[in-house]
């Protein structure tokens, strides 16, 4: 897996959520569910598609499901797992 930096993660997060919100700006903190035309499945679509993209599974047991909400809690949550499978 290539090492990608937080910017770089920032950026994926920001072109999938893009790809599925009518929204053309949407602020990184702001929840997807209160913000955007994504639904409960909507956002499970687009979960979906980063743990694909960056080759991760999310484990929703072990995290507050309110930090996947965003752009940058996503990014946060990618940047960590990926971290963590680098062995650092």
């Amino acid at each position: 897996m290539i090492k990608q930096s937080e910017h770089e993660i920032l950026g994926t997060v920001r072109r999938l959520v893009a790809e599925r919100v009518d929204e053309a700006s949407l602020d990184d903190s702001a929840s997807f569910l209160e913000q955007t035309n994504l639904d409960s499945l909507g956002v499970v679509e687009l979960l979906a598609a980063i743990e694909e993209e960056f080759s991760i599974n999310i484990d929703f047991v072990m995290i507050d499901p309110a930090s996947l909400l965003s752009i940058s809690g996503l990014t946060r949550h990618v940047s960590t797992l990926m971290d963590e499978s680098d062995g650092g």
